[in-house]
């Protein structure tokens, strides 16, 4: 695939039919069937799903969200909208009957996908979502107008339309740890910019598990994009209590996932090694399948302990660091490029980054238009000059090209003595600690703080867990100057508020009692 022949994702997705063809997209389970969709089909069903939509709407500009897991109806819902230049809208498969409505009402969808899964819900949002014309299910449903299956065997083809990669193509919602969602714009142009940042990533004939939840950017642009572009096979990972069986049935050659996944599975490994007096870096092949070559880590801090853990058992991990907001991909690392050092990778091809008053601030081609009907909000994230302030703290090694992140903006702690403490830097000190399950550290009082959820597993209770914490706390402050110590300890007996992509909210109420 020549990349400079391609500028929107229409000419991503026909040049991957005309290079890939008859190679498999797309392995999903279906029962106990593995069913494969080749990269020709998956376009011809875009296109008859397009059809379908011009028809239905006379031609009328088509807002369509879609909520569900990954599966080739769910892409092909979003391909067939994105195909002849409409917009989609993908949703959380987590929100709540409420939010949905809310959201899709603020994006101005007009055509609603569906999993089944959400049958119940359509009565409200019929009720409270009028302008939405048409409710298309991804599998077979009695309260929908009709269903992908039926599109896909009543209509033909549409033919593709002309037009150009400042086309808006998807309307992704950001959820972040305060404040309202946003709706963030990008477009064709944005998101075959990031697609296009860097070679040699994979190749045909590769495949990756698909892990994480698809209306995340970072998943599909990584993991969908991709695939389209080298003609790697996406395996669809349909739950994850089934992980460690799908990876040992598909095999993959690679997989992204965040780093609360890779130590969940580290953790597993190196157990099952000591249970059964067995090499770790043996257990770990077989765990992952046999053939994996590495893996992709972004979305939150990784620990370099975990890198070096992953490194010892044979296995790569390359971490990244992205926004929505930047299609996502700012920095990112190679298998043959692994560093160890706390960094997130090198800055992609055609990105500037730059660092103002300790702010990582952002210039490519991948940032978004804005976000929807928010222009107050765009207006503090892109400055005049078109640069994206990423909100997040950090610098660069102008050496080596690499970004290391410190912490958030808004967070910043401001001691009485002037001095600015980043609570994610102090946070990060505890990544590899198993007995803070879950944590945030802030500032009370004038006193730098640490709240925990502790680990039952290794805890009995939390007079246990403060004994323990408590000496955890003075082994890190011998590390760090007198003005960022952490002065005092909080104990939770439950867990934390989050958001639906498992971020804490740092906006609650704090309940951990004083130990």
């Amino acid at each position: 695939m020549d990349k400079n022949q391609i500028k929107t994702l229409q000419d991503l997705i026909r040049n991957a039919d005309e290079c890939h063809g008859d190679a498999v997209f797309i392995k999903e389970k279906d029962g106990k069937e593995v069913v494969e969709t080749t990269f020709s089909q998956f376009f011809e069903n875009s296109r008859r799903v397009a059809s379908f939509l011009a028809e239905k709407l006379d031609g009328k500009k088509v807002h369509s969200a879609i909520i569900g897991l990954t599966c080739s109806q769910y892409l092909t819902a979003y391909f067939g909208t994105v195909l002849n230049g409409n917009v989609a809208v993908p949703l959380d498969a987590q929100l709540s009957a409420e939010d949905i409505i809310d959201l899709m009402n603020r994006a101005d969808v007009n055509v609603f996908f569906f999993d089944k899964r959400y049958e119940p819900m359509l009565p409200a949002i019929k009720d409270n979502c009028p302008a939405i014309k048409l409710f298309v299910s991804l599998q077979p449903c009695e309260s929908a107008d009709t269903d992908i299956a039926t599109v896909i065997g009543n209509y033909s083809a549409a033919e593709l339309k002309s037009f150009d990669d400042s086309m808006l193509a998807a309307i992704v919602y950001t959820s972040g740890t305060t404040g309202k969602a946003k709706g963030v714009m990008l477009t064709h142009g944005n998101l075959i910019d990031n697609t296009m940042c860097q070679d040699n990533e994979s190749t045909v004939g590769e495949s990756l598990l698909s892990v994480l939840p698809i209306h995340h950017c970072y998943c599909f642009s990584c993991d969908i994009l991709l695939s389209l572009r080298y003609g790697t096979t996406v395996c669809v990972n349909d739950s994850m209590m089934r992980i460690a069986q799908n990876l040992k049935l598909f095999q993959p050659s690679f997989l992204l996932i965040v780093p609360m996944i890779a130590e969940t599975i580290y953790k597993q490994i190196m157990a099952a090694a000591k249970a059964k007096q067995l090499p770790p870096a043996a257990l770990a092949q077989a765990f992952f399948g046999g053939r994996l070559k590495g893996i992709y880590s972004g979305g939150a801090y990784l620990a370099p302990e975990l890198v070096n853990g992953y490194l010892e058992l044979g296995i790569p991990i390359a971490q990244g660091y992205g926004m929505t907001e930047c299609s996502p991909r700012i920095s990112t690392a190679m298998f043959n490029d692994i560093s160890t050092a706390g960094d997130v990778g090198r800055i992609v091809n055609g990105c500037t980054v730059r660092i103002a008053d300790g702010e990582i601030v952002v210039k490519s081609p991948s940032v978004m238009q804005g976000y929807y009907n928010m222009p107050a909000e765009t207006a503090e994230a892109i400055d005049p000059d078109g640069w994206l302030h990423t909100g997040d703290l950090g610098y660069v090694d102008e050496n080596t090209n690499r970004l290391f992140i410190t912490g958030r903006k808004k967070n910043l702690i401001i001691l009485s003595n002037g001095e600015n403490v980043s609570p994610e830097e102090l946070e990060n000190k505890f990544a590899m600690v198993d007995i803070a399950k879950e944590l945030l550290i802030y500032a009370e009082d004038g006193v730098i703080t640490l709240e925990v959820f502790p680990n039952s597993d290794i805890c009995a209770d939390i007079g246990e867990a403060a004994i323990k914490l408590h000496a955890v706390i003075d082994e890190i402050n011998n590390t760090l100057p007198s003005a960022k110590t952490i002065r005092r300890l909080r104990v939770r007996e439950t867990e934390f508020d989050k958001t639906t992509s498992k971020k804490i909210r740092r906006n609650q109420p704090f309940k951990g009692e004083i130990m």
